[in-house]
């Protein structure tokens, strides 16, 4: 037989050992096939039919009816995808919700604990608290009346209500609408996150009064098992370790927490944050621990095992459920009942089933980031580690020592030595192996690249491990010994304090933290499979080595590129820039790329969205694969400018920070502006003044021209606004700020230092007296405003004041994208596309 035939006969024996993996298999690619079904579900259903049939009419002939089993599961995966993505009832909640919001009347059913959160941890604005929890419509009012009504949705509560617990029925009344997208690039698109999960609508509620409890039903079982839980691991922290405490909650039960944004951000950036979500070694490290105690009191295997089971059966209801959660008490379960009977069982067939359970409840949580890589690692770990171990044991022994070594009696202390060096040894595999097969779904869903991924997740494995080990034991010895609460909280605190401590450390290392372009969905399914393949016995060398080699090839383009050229930036022609005006709520940030230039931030501030920084402004440099800013210009002393602006200095090291002198005066008036000044110095960034007249180069060919505020203007903050013109290839872009009418009446004695192609409005897009004789001075083709989700009167009075002109708000079209391409082409291209075809803009 040829070495291909030789392949393929082997595969089909082991597929044949695994049937549950082909199934599976086929079943996952019809889920990913769903969006061809289109408006035809009943073709798809007349072939599934068909398929089933042949299956059972071919169930003598073995092949032939195999493939058209799989063909009826891969029908049936894209007949699932599809009615769970499009199918609804009719009296859903998602058929009473819009994008705009709306006021409702509706009774809902309790279905999650209601958490109050806070401001950010360290956040420099506070925010008043609010309340947020998940639902179930029963009953909306309607013109005709109540009607019952079906469908979860998202409860946030402006002002939270302190009765208000899970179970119970209430009566609410707010603001309801559907979840909003993504509104700037690389962020995180938390419309299609809930759409996922089948939610489609979201309720606002100003008032605690809104809220009327109709009825309070008991807790289940499994609702008061999992509060008695938390409340058992929360007895004994005192309001100094509510950081500690929330760690460790996230690590053992599952729960996240405001608290932990900037430790989860360290640990991201360190490729670690794996270790805060339950994955199968939380399971298998406490499953293990029970088993090893039930050995070491002599209970029998079987007994011990039982003992196990019940207790990862438990600690999967207590958790929070999620796909790690399910798929590792699955696996431990199964490999349990493996040991009570006495036999052995096949990982990889406990794992497809497992995926096949799960995807059936929930089809769409194929396409959640942590499903696949969860999965996708462990099946990794499955194939590769063993092989992988096999070969650097291979490679460090020698052969001879080896053949001397059976015939020469070793010292204990070899045998120890011994011992841990081949524990070094898997354990260094597994972390290759789980790197491996994680790097490409981690640029593809985050657009990141962790070189130290493995160091870092070797080192922290036995900080988890005993991290782990004292939070159960924490909870237990809390239920046995309440009054001892604070000493088992302050033992339990003491290994996570390590754990915070070895994330720093790591968070220090150069160059950890790389973005990357997102790869294509092919790209990385072709350096999967090449990963397999290069694990296969091939007689032929030739085959062998071409696997090996076109893995490293790929492994070391991903790894070296982004250290070596810009691949990391998304590609653009040469000699274009790009500015982007972000969606940014009430306030303002635009992202200037110059073609081979500086990257420059004009103004940085909302009030209305919370950690700027983290949830708008690094998310979209990274999509863009920028890692430092070298300029920022804050047009003028107001906070809905600035707010984010020591934030952003300190993340990516800008170079230097351009004020007016204005803004510099105001600090002895505006505490915010003198708290910003004070953190900038710390910096060693201290402000540097700009006024009219000055051109500051950017770029080849590009630069931003100041023509407002003098030196000594004496007007308000708005007034004093930065008036800066950005010049690329005989086009320009017109910044104003927030001037209104003395700043504008000042400009146009001057006017035709105002003509540009694109105007970013003035104060938001608001109207003043002078507005229209400014504008037709700036003659702009196109206007851009950003703005928060209401407008106001004055900003509906500029819409109809330049309602020649083309208008576009940040509020309706998300981020705003300008490039002016060497040649003078110029492009303004919205991120949310509208209807309107003059969103799309050329010149």
């Amino acid at each position: 037989m040829s070495p291909p035939g030789r392949f393929i006969a082997t595969s089909l024996r082991q597929l044949t050992r695994r049937p549950a993996l082909p199934v599976a298999g086929a079943f996952i690619g019809g889920i990913f096939a769903h969006p061809f079904v289109g408006q035809s579900p009943g073709t798809v259903l007349v072939l599934l039919s068909c398929a089933t049939v042949s299956s059972l009419a071919l169930v003598r002939r073995a092949t032939f009816g195999a493939f058209a089993l799989l063909l009826a599961v891969f029908l049936s995966g894209m007949l699932l995808g599809h009615l769970e993505m499009h199918r609804y009832p009719h009296a859903h909640i998602s058929q009473f919700a819009t994008d705009t919001p709306r006021l409702a009347n509706l009774e809902i059913s309790i279905d999650r604990p209601p958490r109050v959160l806070t401001a950010p941890f360290d956040a420099r604005r506070p925010l008043p608290p609010k309340q947020v929890t998940l639902a179930s419509i029963v009953r909306i009012n309607t013109w005709d009346g109540w009607q019952d009504a079906t469908g979860k949705i998202l409860v946030q509560l402006s002002e939270p209500h302190p009765m208000l617990q899970q179970g119970q029925i209430v009566r609410v009344m707010g603001m309801l609408q559907r979840p909003a997208p993504a509104q700037n690039p690389g962020q995180f698109d938390w419309a299609k996150y809930y759409r996922e999960q089948r939610i489609l609508a979201s309720l606002t509620i100003p008032h605690a009064k809104n809220v009327k409890i109709i009825e309070t039903r008991p807790l289940s079982v499994v609702a008061s098992l999992r509060q008695q839980t938390r409340q058992l691991l929360a007895g004994g922290f005192s309001p100094a370790r509510s950081l500690d405490h929330a760690l460790l909650r996230a690590l053992l039960l599952g729960d996240s927490d405001p608290e932990l944004r900037d430790v989860q951000e360290q640990f991201r950036k360190t490729g670690t944050s794996h270790h805060l979500a339950i994955s199968g070694m939380h399971v298998a490290v406490l499953g293990g621990v029970v088993y090893f105690f039930c050995r070491l009191i002599c209970l029998s295997p079987r007994l011990a095992a039982g003992v196990m089971i019940g207790f990862v059966i438990l600690y999967g209801i207590v958790a929070l459920p999620s796909p790690p959660v399910v798929r590792s008490v699955l696996l431990c379960v199964t490999l349990g009942i493996g040991v009570m009977m006495g036999r052995g069982v096949d990982a990889i067939q406990c794992l497809s089933i497992s995926v096949l359970a799960m995807l059936l409840y929930q089809p769409l949580d194929l396409y959640n980031a942590g499903f696949q890589l969860s999965f996708l690692t462990v099946l990794g770990l499955m194939l590769l580690s063993d092989p992988l171990t096999r070969a650097m044991r291979h490679a460090r022994d020698d052969p001879d020592a080896r053949v001397a070594a059976s015939f020469v009696g070793r010292t204990r202390f070899a045998i120890f030595r011994g011992w841990i060096d081949d524990a070094g040894i898997a354990t260094l595999a597994a972390g290759l192996v789980a790197w491996a097969v994680s790097m490409p779904l981690i640029a593809l869903h985050f657009n990141q690249l962790n070189p130290w991924a493995i160091v870092g997740s070797i080192l922290l494995a036995p900080f988890v491990f005993i991290a782990l080990v004292g939070g159960m034991a924490k909870v237990l010895l809390t239920l046995l010994w309440p009054t001892l609460a604070p000493h088992w909280a302050s033992a339990a605190a003491r290994p996570v304090d390590w754990m915070r401590a070895v994330v720093e450390w790591l968070g220090s290392f150069p160059a950890s933290d790389v973005p990357l372009p997102a790869p294509s969905t092919w790209a990385v399914v072709g350096y999967l499979a090449l990963l397999v393949l290069s694990t296969r016995p091939f007689a032929s060398p030739l085959m062998r080595w071409t696997s090996r080699i076109g893995l490293a090839g790929f492994t070391l383009t991903i790894l070296l590129f982004p250290y070596l050229t810009d691949v990391a930036r998304l590609p653009t022609p040469a000699g274009e820039l790009r500015v982007t005006l972000l969606s940014v709520g009430a306030g303002q940030c635009a992202v200037v790329e110059p073609p081979g230039g500086r990257i420059t931030l004009v103004d940085a501030g909302s009030t209305s969205l919370p950690d700027l920084l983290r949830k708008c402004v690094a998310p979209f440099l990274r999509h863009r694969g920028i890692t430092d800013v070298d300029t920022l210009l804050l047009s003028h002393a107001n906070i809905d400018h600035f707010s984010a602006c020591a934030e952003i200095v300190q993340a990516y090291d800008a170079r230097e920070i351009l004020v007016g002198n204005s803004f510099l005066q105001s600090s002895t008036e505006n505490d915010a502006v003198e708290t910003l000044l004070r953190e900038l110095v710390a910096l060693d960034r201290p402000p540097r003044v700009v006024v009219p007249g000055d051109v500051i180069p950017i770029g080849r060919d590009t630069s931003l021209q100041i023509l407002w505020p003098p030196r000594d203007c004496a007007l308000d903050a708005n007034n004093t606004s930065m008036v800066v013109r950005l010049q690329q290839a005989g086009k320009s872009i017109l910044f104003t700020g927030d001037i209104q009418d003395d700043a504008m009446r000042e400009l146009l004695k001057s006017p035709d230092r105002l003509r540009s192609d694109i105007l970013i409005a003035p104060h938001h897009g608001s109207s003043e007296s002078l507005t229209r004789a400014f504008v037709n001075a700036v003659d702009p083709g196109t206007i851009l405003c950003s703005n928060d989700r209401t407008l106001t009167n004055k900003q509906r009075v500029f819409e109809r004041m330049v309602n020649t002109r083309q208008v576009l708000r940040t509020n309706v079209c998300g981020a705003i994208s300008i490039t002016v391409s060497a040649t003078g082409e110029m492009r303004v291209e919205p991120f949310i596309k509208i209807q309107d075809e003059s969103a799309s803009w050329h010149k």
